[in-house]
């Protein structure tokens, strides 16, 4: 008998083919006579027909484990063993996505790739179908509980972990919607019970329902509308139920009857509730909403002879209730006024504008000795009130005044310009020695108004008295250039003569022995020496230092491009690699040459002899963490071949799953028929570890009391130690969460003032239902009288533009603009006015102006014309006698006309009183657009203008607040949104 070895001999396997080749008609011819075995290296002998495994002792009758991977074959490792990274049939790689399903790995489906989504997971341990105990998120689900039966915690679409707020409606959890969320209001509530809408039984609160009695119908004890339980004083007027009034309680005299038939009232003569007063309206002691008449209640009494009453001072009225106006001998400080002087007149501290006086106010007081007065420096005018002139020593820029120090100065000219050298003016005091009228530096005087000299550095060209052909800053005459400078030009010491020198520079391979160290002939610093030579010297780029420097040589580990093929730091010449380098690569012993090296690394199969290298070699750097099922112990080589390790493997009963061969493992042999006391339920595994078994239990809170006492004292179906008694009940026993024990308690009632939440909404400590917040609060909550309706109130306060009729006047539904004052005491909708004091014509030059706008158009410059020929055609004529002085009453006359005649539009209205020499100007619109300031140019001081001021109304923007047009800017209107909104 032959024995014909397997194992490859060193010259590698193209050989072995080689020689199998040869062999195999010798074998055959061989077989005609007797069986042919096989030695295997591990000492095992294959029979006939079979063959020795590549890395297992083990003999088989295919390719497979042969260590070659044949084109049927997907992998080949060496041997036939499962769960390796191979099959034992060469089948599959082990790996999810190849299209083998793998038990071994616990693979449940394998479809050729790692995507979710198309009926197998990425990780091929789900085939994604609803009730595979996997929750499959690609394909939708929330959960996966093994089953397809909804009520259990995941309904049988496995869409729905069948809690509230989940989006997905449970109609086994008896949810009639659910939007996602947990807050009520939104068209399902909080417990996904309901859809939120009137007549389905069930109370949303969050609606504003104060009952449902499942249709919508009136009278019978709940509102069509679910928002009223139908009784009087619940603060619903409940038509149907014969209610003229209905004020949220049962109390007459408070505006409305106990029995909410009739309806009570300020105004009916008699003083009632609250009233301070009635008299049937107003009188003069008693306002019109039945309140005491005060100055300074915000209430105007005109029985009383109140002109105003804002609660005080305010813009418009005098804290006295009389009407505001400047010259009334009251200062009023918030309509800006600072002082008061009846008339209005001048005084020494105060103008007749009502402002105090002070030089600078734009107001020529001549109480006070001004002598003009331009709010500040004019053409005419000095700040501080003097005319205007050049060397009065101040500073006035409007009179075209650059400086004004009187005489020169360092800084200013006499002609009150700055000094500066070139103007033709050789002030001394600036410290100038001569100005030429230029800024040029080529003639006699430099820009700096000194002489223009030799030696300076200036190259005088231009003369005439000291004409130069060159200047360089000294007066030596020059041999050589500068030390660093090749070629250079110089000057002759008179700056008459150009001289051409030459100099010493480093790099010129002469050493100059004041500033050279060495001179190489370069600028440059070599940074080595000539490859071979390990040391020399070299010249600093700049001359100045003796450099020592390093060179090249084979063996010093740095390769030189232009002499070595490499270098390794040595001069040996390695054979292999060092231990744990398959392949690497060394130099030559002379640098010309790279060679390529092999070297033992674990996992080769072949153990190294140096057994500080390796103590085995198992063809692999995998540490096998466990034995084959089914036995104990066994030994295998650790990953990195230093050492035999002793592992463990799984078997039945050792707690531990084995996948591939069990189905469970609970740690024993036993298969069990029930739960533990204490849970409900829970998973068994049978004792021959291939079935789960699903049991049940009993625990505290299932409601069945446990036969044994040591267990259950009593059970009331939940684990809660409820600590009061159902909702009414004063007192009762309740079972402990533990089951343990009776214990007693008390219970909750409506009107106690605490809050039992099962069965109150709310609970405020009374039996009264409020239907309206106090006067000043928006919103509040209070609670029904049968605590089961929070009840969001509403109330009245200023700015919500709806008026409350005992506390305010008017509301225009906003505190920073509108008709109405912030505090909502006073209509403050008034048209803007204005006045011009008119003077005599004397000192009214013709041309002169004032101008006064209206806010909406062009302004109107009114011109004074005493030629009958204005200067701007554009303006309008206020025509005087060239001859002659025309009275102040009679120019006031002529003002008014002037401006009652300018051409519409124009929205201002002029009047003058009889023999008066005021003119009254009225804004033709209410509103703040007619808040316009007036100007004037008149030389005559007695002409004055105040105004536009004091309208108000129809200012506010778009988008804010109001309740009609005329809180609006002009060009909006108040829309259906009570905002205001620009006009259609």
């Amino acid at each position: 008998m032959t024995r014909v070895p397997t194992s490859p001999p060193p010259g590698g396997s193209l050989l072995v083919r080689a020689l199998l080749l040869v062999a195999a008609p010798l074998l055959l011819l061989s077989s005609c006579y007797q069986a042919t075995t096989v030695d295997c290296p591990a000492g095992l002998v294959c029979p006939d027909g079979m063959k020795c495994a590549a890395n297992q002792a083990t003999c088989i009758s295919t390719d497979c484990g042969d260590g070659v991977i044949q084109d049927h074959e997907q992998c080949d490792d060496g041997n036939v063993v499962d769960g390796d990274g191979c099959s034992h049939d060469c089948q599959s790689t082990e790996t999810c996505g190849n299209g083998v399903v793998d038990r071994v790995t616990n693979e449940k489906c394998d479809d050729g790739n790692t995507e979710d989504g198309d009926g197998c997971s990425a990780d091929c341990k789900s085939n994604e179908l609803c009730g595979n105990g996997v929750t499959d998120t690609a394909v939708g689900e929330k959960c996966d509980d093994g089953n397809n039966t909804s009520g259990d915690g995941c309904s049988a679409d496995c869409l729905s972990n069948e809690t509230c707020g989940n989006g997905y409606t449970d109609p086994s959890k008896g949810e009639k919607c659910d939007d996602g969320n947990t807050v009520s209001g939104d068209g399902c509530s909080a417990d996904c019970l309901s859809q939120e809408s009137c007549g389905n039984g069930y109370v949303d609160v969050a609606k504003g329902e104060k009952c449902d009695d499942g249709n919508n119908i009136n009278g019978d004890g709940c509102s069509s509308d679910c928002k009223s339980n139908e009784t009087c004083g619940n603060g619903v007027l409940d038509t149907i139920k014969g209610e003229i009034c209905d004020d949220g309680n049962n109390v007459s005299e408070d505006g409305c009857s106990a029995d909410c038939r009739s309806a009570e009232g300020c105004g009916n003569g008699v003083r009632d509730g609250e009233e301070q007063c009635d008299d049937k309206g107003e009188s003069a002691t008693c306002n019109i909403n039945c309140t005491v008449r005060v100055c300074g209640d915000g209430i105007v009494n005109r029985t009383a002879g109140e002109q105003c009453d804002d609660k005080g001072e305010s813009a418009y009225c005098n804290a006295n209730c009389t009407l505001r106006a400047c010259g009334d001998g009251v200062v009023n400080t918030s309509a800006g006024e600072q002082c008061d002087n009846p008339g209005p007149v001048n005084s020494p501290t105060c103008d007749a504008d009502c402002t105090i006086a002070f030089c600078g106010d734009g107001f020529t007081n001549a109480t006070r000795g001004e002598l003009c007065d331009t709010a500040g420096n004019s053409r005419t005018c000095n700040a501080d009130c003097t005319p205007a002139a050049c060397g009065d020593r101040f500073l006035n820029t409007a009179a075209g005044e650059q400086c004004d120090d009187g005489p020169n100065s360092p800084i200013c000219d006499v002609d009150c310009t700055p000094v500066a050298c070139g103007d033709g003016v050789t002030n001394t005091a600036a410290k100038e020695q001569c100005d030429d009228g230029n800024t040029r530096d080529d003639d006699d005087c430099l820009s700096t108004c000194k002489p223009n000299i030799c030696g300076d550095g200036v190259v005088n060209v231009n003369g005439p008295d000291r004409p130069e052909s060159c200047d360089d800053g000294n007066t030596r005459t020059e041999t050589a250039c500068d030390y660093g400078t090749a070629t250079c030009e110089a000057c002759s010491s008179d700056c008459k003569t150009r001289l051409e020198l030459k100099g010493n520079v480093c790099g010129d391979n002469v050493k100059d022995a004041t500033h050279e160290a060495c001179d190489d002939g370069n600028t440059e610093t070599e940074d080595a020496c000539p490859y071979g030579t390990a040391t020399c010297k070299v010249c600093r780029f700049d001359c100045k230092e003796v450099l020592s420097r390093t060179g090249n040589v084979c063996g010093d580990n740095v390769k030189d491009a232009d002499h070595e093929v490499c270098d390794d730091g040595n001069t040996k010449t390695e054979t292999a690699c060092p231990y744990g380098q398959a392949d690497c690569q060394a130099c030559r012993n002379d640098c010309q040459e790279t060679l390529t090296l092999h070297g033992n690394v674990c996992g080769d199969g072949a153990k190294d002899p140096n057994p500080a290298n390796e103590v085995c070699d198992d063809g692999n750097t995998k540490t096998e963490t466990a034995c084959p099922y089914g036995t104990a112990t066994c030994q295998v080589c650790r990953g990195d071949c230093k050492e035999i390790l002793t592992v463990k493997g799984n078997v039945c009963g050792d707690g531990v799953a084995d996948l591939a061969h069990e189905t469970c493992d609970d740690g024993n042999l036993i298969t069990e028929t029930a739960c533990p006391y204490g849970q409900a339920s829970c998973k068994r595994c049978s004792s021959d570890c291939q079935t789960i078994l699903n049991l049940q239990g009993n625990v505290c809170g299932d409601g069945v009391q446990d036969v044994s006492s040591a267990n259950e004292v009593c059970d009331d179906g939940n684990t809660v130690t409820e600590s009061s008694c159902p909702y009414g009940q004063a007192s009762c026993k309740v079972c402990r969460g533990d089951c343990k024990e009776l214990i007693p308690a008390t219970g909750n009632v409506c009107g106690d003032g605490v809050l039992d939440s099962a069965h109150e909404t709310c609970d405020d400590g009374n039996l009264i239902t409020e239907t309206a917040c106090p006067y000043g609060q928006a919103s509040c909550k209070r609670c029904s009288s049968d605590c089961q309706t929070v009840l969001n109130l509403q109330g009245n306060v200023c700015g919500d533009g709806v008026v409350d009729s005992t506390r305010e006047t008017c509301d225009d539904g906003n505190p920073t603009c509108g008709s109405c004052s912030a505090d909502c005491q006073l209509k403050t909708l008034r048209a803007a006015t204005g006045t011009i004091t008119a003077s005599a014509s004397t000192n009214m030059n013709d041309g002169e102006t004032f101008t006064i706008s209206d806010g909406l158009n062009t302004p109107v410059t009114f011109e004074v014309d005493r030629d009958n020929k204005l200067k701007n055609p554009a303006n309008q004529r206020v025509a005087l006698s060239n001859t002659g002085t025309t009275p102040a009453t009679q120019v006031a006359l002529i003002i008014r006309d002037a401006i009652n005649a300018v051409t519409d539009p124009f929205e201002i209205t002029a009047t003058v009183g009889t023999n008066s020499t005021i003119v009254n100007l009225t804004h033709n619109l209410k509103g703040t657009i007619g808040n316009q300031a007036m100007t004037e140019k008149i030389s005559n001081v007695d002409f004055k203008v105040n105004g536009m001021n004091g309208g108000a109304g129809y200012d506010c923007t778009e988008g804010k607040a109001c309740v009609a047009d005329e809180d609006c800017q002009h060009d909006l209107v108040c829309g259906a949104s009570k905002t205001c909104v620009p006009a259609p």
